[in-house]
């Protein structure tokens, strides 16, 4: 296994705690209140032309809930995610599913060292602001190299829209939404996500997305920071 620079940024330990087992177990209980993973994946499978012949790299997969439902739609599901609490989680539900076509490693976007052919699709949900922009860019060219040549990626994560001079409006907004939706805990979370964790400027997203190797096929602001990007891989 090759070793990694002493220089390299450790993805553990910011923000939120995943990799507490008792986060990991209710995880899939505050984001149901707010989220739709059939729905979502449906999304997914839409935009990125997933087929049954597909493998589907699902970087920071956490306890499942996308990949699951992908698993019955493609050949196989590479679940990556930094937790191993997340994805004792998300194995024991391929167990009680009878589910035996994902396959899981405890690694980061920056730690994981991909096997094999390249990969047909790839998706990130609400992960990769886990990473300062500089890192983020690693991450990207990482994951451009483990996809296929015209490869699609559907990322979506928690990316400001906002003007710089109407960030507290608009914070205070992301927050009180979450907490009408979610509940004071998820509240918490998005006040400790805003303070510790590493969402970015829309503009400088799409920056990083096209100097790494992808082009920005569509971009749709969900809701206000929330946005998809589709992208290829040229």
């Amino acid at each position: 296994m090759k070793t990694s620079p002493e220089w390299l940024y450790l993805e553990e330990g910011v923000g939120v705690d995943y990799l507490d087992p008792e986060v990991a177990g209710n995880y899939d209980d505050q984001h149901q209140k707010f989220r739709d993973f059939e729905e979502e994946a449906q999304d997914i499978v839409d935009k990125l032309n997933i087929v049954p012949e597909d493998t589907v790299l699902d970087f920071g997969c956490g306890t499942g809930g996308i990949a699951l439902e992908l698993a019955g739609r493609c050949r196989k599901v590479i679940g990556v995610d930094i937790s191993q609490s997340m994805l004792e989680v998300l194995r024991k539900k391929c167990r009680e599913s009878g589910i035996n076509n994902i396959e899981t490693h405890c690694a980061g976007f920056l730690s994981y060292q991909h096997e094999g052919g390249p990969v047909d699709k790839m998706v990130s949900k609400v992960a990769l602001h886990h990473l300062p922009d500089f890192w983020k860019s690693i991450a990207l060219l990482n994951m451009a190299s483990i996809l296929k040549k015209g490869g699609k990626l559907y990322l979506f994560d928690v990316v400001y829209t906002f003007k710089a001079p109407d960030y507290e409006d608009s914070l205070e907004n992301l927050v009180e939404t979450l907490r009408k939706q979610a509940g004071d805990t998820m509240a918490h979370e998005t006040i400790t996500h805003i303070r510790d964790e590493y969402s970015t400027y829309d503009w400088v997203m799409e920056g990083l997305l096209k100097s790494c190797g992808f082009s920005v096929d569509s971009k749709t602001v969900e809701a206000e920071n929330y946005v998809t990007y589709i992208c290829s891989k040229g």
